[in-house]
């Protein structure tokens, strides 16, 4: 079922990114829940490889998540094609 709610622009619901690498498996992003107002300001800082790039990528839309629910104006864009999100 899709959640709509016109007063956040993104919501992360327990957001996983993981890459393989061989034999490791790289975790850029762990359990990360999220929401982003409408007209929200908002800033990133970490180190670097902390996941920050990760985030924006899934939230943008470039990448989905390994598991969990990124929502860009309710819309779920996990389930969606390349070509749509």
């Amino acid at each position: 079922m899709q959640s709509r709610n016109n007063s956040h622009i993104a919501c992360l619901e327990h957001v996983t990114k993981s890459y393989p690498m061989g034999d490791v498996t790289v975790h850029a992003l762990r359990d990360v829940s999220l929401k982003i107002a409408t007209g929200d300001f908002l800033v990133l800082l970490g180190p670097s490889g902390s996941g920050k790039t990760t985030l924006l990528n899934l939230i943008g839309g470039l990448d989905v998540p390994t598991s969990g629910r990124v929502l860009v104006q309710g819309q779920d864009i996990g389930i969606l094609n390349e070509e749509r999100r």
